[in-house]
């Protein structure tokens, strides 16, 4: 039954289409006498009210798909300038580690004007964290005329040295440095502008520690640490830290002083060995 409608529907949709298309030649065709334009006026009369709302439809559905296209253009725009804003940001970022690194390695070459020690510049390769205050192993070794006991220095952000360990194992092409918070380091040092000398140790932590002050010398925090002329090891006055913290015994005759060292208080990557005549 449904089938019969349907079929029969459609006939007289085919019908009517057919009509309207007899019409419209019929109209054209024929001479624009006052009967033609009297039945084409009536016939836009009857059929104006359909035109006109077909007319709002397709202008609205226009006006809405331009919308929705303004929008997923715009989405699309905005999609493409993150992009481009992450992509400018990861070239300032690997711009600024190339400024550093040029930093590094230009205040590194002004070590090599000093006619005091010659200087072989290493990068850490290793830097294991259980042993972060210990050791680190360096990509120099014998064949470029390292030794064992050779000092270690570092370049600070604002171009001055500071002492960053000394040599404790030597092989063909790496080298194990001995941190200066290393335990197994002792430094002759000298509170600068001070005429008194002591001993500074590492202990496996961040920070060292300043031996046989003397009770009545009077130290204030930020006071700074250099080597001794009597090291062994490193040219007096390169700079080792200052002063964090003060504590006074009660029962003995040294203060035991905190330092922080110059060498924990920014990344380093790059050193040099300077070698033992």
């Amino acid at each position: 039954m449904s089938e019969t409608i349907e079929k029969q529907t459609n006939k007289n949709t085919n019908k009517v289409f057919v009509v309207l298309v007899f019409l419209s030649v019929f109209f054209i065709v024929l001479r624009l006498t006052t009967t033609v334009q009297t039945i084409k006026q009536l016939a836009y009369y009857i059929l104006m009210p359909g035109l006109q709302v077909s007319s709002e439809v397709f202008t609205k559905t226009g006006g809405f798909i331009k919308k929705v296209y303004n929008i997923v253009r715009i989405s699309r725009e905005n999609i493409d300038l993150r992009n481009e804003i992450f992509e400018l940001n990861k070239k300032l970022s690997d711009y600024q580690l190339v400024l550093d690194d040029n930093l590094r390695l230009k205040q590194l070459l002004k070590i090599r004007e000093n006619k005091n020690y010659e200087s072989v510049f290493a990068s850490i390769i290793i830097r294991e964290p259980s042993q972060w205050y210990q050791w680190v192993i360096i990509n120099k070794g014998s064949s470029d005329g390292i030794t064992k006991d050779c000092p270690v220095i570092a370049v600070l952000v604002n171009g001055d040295i500071c002492v960053f360990g000394r040599v404790f194992e030597v092989y063909q092409n790496t080298s194990k440095v001995a941190l200066i918070t290393n335990s197994l380091v002792s430094i002759p040092v000298q509170i600068k502008n001070c005429s008194v000398d002591c001993i500074v140790d590492g202990f496996n932590e961040q920070y060292l520690k300043l031996n046989f002050i003397p009770d009545n010398l009077i130290l204030n925090v930020g006071d700074e640490i250099i080597t001794s002329p009597l090291s062994g090891v490193f040219e007096r006055g390169i700079k080792v830290g200052r002063v964090m913290d003060v504590v006074k015994n009660d029962y003995g005759r040294y203060q035991e002083i905190i330092v922080e060292p110059y060498s924990q208080m920014q990344s380093i990557y790059e050193i040099a060995v300077l070698k033992n005549d």
